[in-house]
């Protein structure tokens, strides 16, 4: 029995990048992020891990781990005359935030993140599938397609305005912390607070890196980007990216911006601000009624100005 494997990437991340980041003052942006962002929308698979489940137990009946570096490979195996349940998972061997759980059974088989609370974006895009398989002495040969369960978010903000920013960071939340591979059921079960790193313009990092505060220079161009990758959110439920601007006198301002619009896996997602003098963001810079993003503002100026306003 022969079984073919190829991963299927969904976003072409290109053509994307070019579609929503245009102008001339985005460009370096655009590059950027597209470095940044290769690793992930990658439709090659470094390693697999491909588990084939069977008998009233539900337990492994065959596993190979193996690292392919490959979009394609095939496997010739042999396996009793069976009814099996086929898992595979791509990509996750070196992610340091998502681990496979409970893997004896294809019922409880998942991936999740240990300490959900807060993380950094996940550093490698994931592929899994799944498939029925019985095998007969007819049997010969399966096709498996592997499709991305990651998806990512980036925040492309003009701080022209805020001449005084020193700082600024964000994190998103709403996003799930397991996925169940069986019935591909994405959980919600622990709220997490997963950081955006900074996407540098002059020296972009060509994998997502630890979160750290990153300190504006006022040479940099007014044009910044801050990223996460994520698992998807719900279907009909809002997220949101918190992030915190710090001006040069210590002043803080919060906004909260709120996307109704799901974050699908496979997806990207670029949302666009401008920043306001105080630090606020603006989803609807232009003024064309973007009802998809709200925005919530908490300014916290203290001890400087005494102020703590919610807006």
């Amino acid at each position: 029995m022969v079984i073919d494997y190829q991963v299927r990437l969904s976003t072409e991340l290109s053509v994307q990048l070019e579609t929503e980041l245009m102008t001339e003052t985005e460009q370096p942006v655009r590059k950027a992020l597209e470095q940044w962002l290769s690793p992930i929308f990658t439709d090659k698979a470094k390693d697999i891990d491909l588990r084939f489940f069977g008998g009233e137990t539900d337990i492994i009946r065959h596993q190979i781990k193996e690292v392919i570096n490959d979009n394609r490979t095939s496997y010739t195996i042999k396996l009793p005359k069976e009814n099996y349940m086929h898992l595979a998972v791509a990509n996750i061997a070196d992610n340091r935030q998502v681990h496979i759980s409970d893997g004896e059974h294809s019922a409880t088989m998942r991936l999740h993140m240990p300490a959900p609370q807060e993380a950094d974006p996940l550093n490698t895009g994931i592929f899994t599938a799944r498939l029925p398989m019985e095998v007969t002495d007819s049997t010969k040969r399966f096709e498996v397609k592997m499709y991305m369960v990651t998806c990512a978010v980036a925040l492309v903000v003009d701080t022209s305005a805020c001449h005084d920013l020193r700082a600024a960071d964000g994190y998103m939340s709403g996003s799930a912390t397991g996925f169940d591979i069986r019935d591909s059921v994405f959980t919600y079960d622990t709220p997490c607070k997963l950081w955006m790193d900074r996407v540098m313009t002059d020296d972009a990092s060509l994998a997502p890196k630890h979160h750290e505060p990153m300190r504006m220079k006022k040479e940099e161009s007014p044009m910044a980007c801050w990223a996460t990758v994520a698992m998807p959110t719900k279907d009909e439920s809002e997220w949101s990216l918190i992030f915190t601007s710090t001006l040069t006198d210590n002043r803080h301002t919060t906004t909260t911006l709120t996307i109704k619009e799901p974050l699908k896996a496979g997806t990207l997602r670029i949302i666009k601000c401008a920043m306001k003098e105080n630090g606020e963001l603006d989803p609807d810079p232009d003024k064309k009624n973007n009802s998809e993003v709200g925005a919530a503002v908490t300014l916290d100026w203290k001890p400087g100005n005494e102020h703590n306003i919610d807006l």
